[in-house]
């Protein structure tokens, strides 16, 4: 039985249609939203969800370390990307949306499920993939996420005693001005 030309392209276009429909579907599902414990001023509701999840793997609970998350990482990403130029908060945004979409993670890791739906194992293997990744702009998207989180994370004052860092010397004395000492010259 020969297929006709005409026969050939319906089934292509059908075929085209189906693929599209389930391309949309997967890069259109939801967000396991995070609720910030104060307003956002960068970052919009669903890319601080993501980061927020992001962050927990990067930097993992453990050995009495607090979680990202209790020390709001997410927040302070938010705040420090309020004082940068609105261009940086919008890459971190897109870097976010496209870890975060299905449709993507389908195509490049075989995940067609959003990065927030994941178990936490497979979270850390969709950020391994990342890192790994034979494309240098999602490895270098990797190292700009993973650098921000572990810089947030080990600023907090409450990371200092568990790192071994006694804090920052207090300079409270050197607000007095220093006594003049009069020379006793020739």
């Amino acid at each position: 039985m020969s297929i006709s030309r005409r026969t050939l392209v319906r089934y292509g276009v059908g075929g085209a249609l189906v693929l599209a429909a389930g391309g949309t579907g997967l890069a259109l599902q939801r967000t396991t939203s995070r609720a910030p414990s104060r307003p956002l001023r960068a970052l919009d509701s669903r890319s601080f969800s993501i980061l927020v999840a992001v962050a927990d793997r990067i930097i993992p609970v453990g050995g009495g370390f607090p979680a990202a998350s209790e020390l709001q990482v997410a927040e302070a990403i938010d705040e420090l990307l309020a004082r940068s130029h609105p261009a940086v908060a919008a890459e971190v945004s897109q870097v976010l949306a496209l870890l975060e979409n299905g449709l993507a993670g389908l195509l490049f890791d075989g995940r067609p499920r959003t990065f927030t739906s994941l178990e936490p194992a497979e979270q850390d293997a969709a950020l391994q993939a990342w890192q790994g990744s034979s494309l240098a702009i999602r490895r270098t998207a990797y190292k700009a996420l993973h650098g921000l989180c572990a810089a947030v994370y080990y600023a907090s004052p409450s990371i200092d005693g568990l790192v071994g860092y006694p804090g920052p010397p207090d300079y409270g004395n050197l607000a007095a001005p220093a006594p003049r000492v009069e020379s006793a010259g020739p």
